[in-house]
C-alpha cells in the first residue's frame, strides 16, 4: 500500500497519510521470513510486536505498508539495496506487526 496524503479544510499538505481502500496497491513478488517477536511492558497493554524481513526485486518506500495474510506490516526504516558481485540485485525491507 502505497499512502496518499491528507490535507486540510484549505487544500494544505498535513504530515497525516491514508492508507484506506483508496490508496494504491500494486502485487509484488518476494520471500518474507520472520525474525523476532517480542513483547514490550507498557501500562494498559499487551502488545506482540513481530519483526520480518522482505527480500524483493522491487524497492519499497519507506511509508509503505505490505498486506499479506490478513496482516499489516509497516516498513520499518530505509530499505537495504544489495548488488552482490555473483547473483541478483535484490533489496532487503524491515517490516514491523505490532498486534493489541
Amino acid at each position: 500500500m502505497t499512502p496518499t496524503p491528507v490535507t486540510d479544510e484549505y487544500d494544505n499538505p498535513t504530515p497525516d497519510l491514508d492508507y484506506g481502500p483508496d490508496a494504491p496497491r500494486r502485487v509484488m513478488w518476494g520471500l518474507l521470513q520472520p525474525v523476532t517477536s517480542s513483547e514490550p511492558a507498557e501500562p494498559g497493554r499487551r502488545p506482540v510486536v513481530t519483526s520480518w524481513r522482505l527480500f524483493g526485486i522491487e524497492r519499497l518506500a519507506a511509508r509503505e505498508r505490505i498486506e499479506w495474510r490478513e496482516r499489516v506490516l509497516e516498513v520499518d526504516g530505509e530499505p537495504d539495496l544489495w548488488e552482490p558481485r555473483f547473483g541478483h540485485v535484490h533489496y532487503e525491507t524491515r517490516l514491523k506487526h505490532v498486534e493489541g
